[in-house]
């Protein structure tokens, strides 16, 4: 969701680096990066894992959390071509799912601030989950809630712990990239990549295309 429907992951950059000056810490792009598509589980133990076990977490977070909220006031800005998708997606009767990292709160503010939330037919955040991404488990929970084999579902990920979340549970992976940079190994794990959702609709009007069944 974040980096792929909503262009949020800049915002959340300003708002962990904000956090962790809080502490007298720093936190640079690259280590940001490594953090995209984690849950907040997942992203406390790689702050401690990284930072030291006697990181301040809970202070980090909490000033990240309120610098974030602020960020978000005026709204999340959407990425290109992220309306029409799921627009599209609806007029043609195709089921969706969102699987995200961000906690159940945050995902739906972002998606009724603008008109998105009534778009997916089931929703797995990453406070729902025991395993969070690069664990397949948020993409193999998706597919059960939809009751659809996995293997015949299509995931649109930019993060690299997204794409092997995805490609681990079976799903065929499409890379929408984003801030995350992908290593040949993340690059393996990806059957399409298109510049941005926009580019993307052609592909979903050729993949469900119902007119030869009528």
């Amino acid at each position: 969701m974040d980096g792929l429907i909503f262009d949020t992951e800049r915002l959340s950059f300003v708002a962990w680096k904000a956090g962790a000056e809080a502490v007298g810490l720093e936190i640079d792009l690259p280590f940001f990066q490594s953090l995209i598509g984690m849950n907040s589980k997942a992203i406390q133990a790689r702050l401690l894992d990284v930072l030291g076990a006697n990181t301040d977490v809970a202070e980090l977070t909490r000033v990240a959390s309120l610098e974030y909220d602020k960020l978000l006031k005026k709204g999340p800005p959407l990425k290109p071509g992220a309306r029409e998708c799921l627009g599209l997606l609806v007029e043609l009767g195709v089921q969706q799912a969102l699987a995200t990292s961000s906690s159940y709160r945050y995902a739906s503010r972002k998606l009724i601030h603008h008109g998105l939330l009534e778009h997916f037919d089931k929703i797995v955040t990453g406070d729902q989950v025991t395993n969070g991404k690069p664990h397949p488990e948020p993409y193999l929970l998706a597919a059960q809630r939809l009751e659809i084999d996995p293997q015949h579902c299509i995931a649109f990920e930019d993060s690299v712990n997204g794409i092997r979340s995805a490609h681990d549970a079976g799903m065929y992976t499409i890379l929408i990239p984003d801030m995350c940079p992908h290593d040949a190994d993340s690059l393996s794990r990806v059957q399409e990549q298109f510049e941005s959702l926009e580019h993307a609709k052609p592909f979903l009007e050729k993949t469900f295309d119902t007119s030869a069944l009528r």
